[in-house]
């Protein structure tokens, strides 16, 4: 998703859910990284249907470049930052 909204922070573009509550994340600049979000899940009521694989597969990018899920559960543009883990170059 390209969103055609300006904002003054920097958006996520792509999400694609990976294992153990973790995402890989592009941001508009082509950065690109990984998110664990395990601590959050495990412990934040707000997060409880997060544990469900299949809907944690359900991540998408919001119109103002946070993550979201259908049921409400959401991470700021800001927020995403605070989860970030460098993607590894190895391979």
């Amino acid at each position: 998703m390209n969103s055609a909204i300006n904002t003054p922070w920097k958006k996520a573009v792509r999400v694609e859910p990976s294992k153990d509550y973790r995402v890989h994340v592009t941001m508009e600049d082509d950065e690109t990284f990984e998110l664990d979000l395990r601590h959050l899940i495990t412990n934040r009521e707000a997060f409880w249907r997060l544990k469900n694989d299949r809907y944690f597969r359900k991540v998408a990018v919001d119109p103002l470049g946070g993550l979201c899920w259908p049921g409400g559960e959401d991470i700021s543009p800001t927020k995403i930052f605070h989860y970030m883990r460098p993607e590894s170059n190895e391979g």
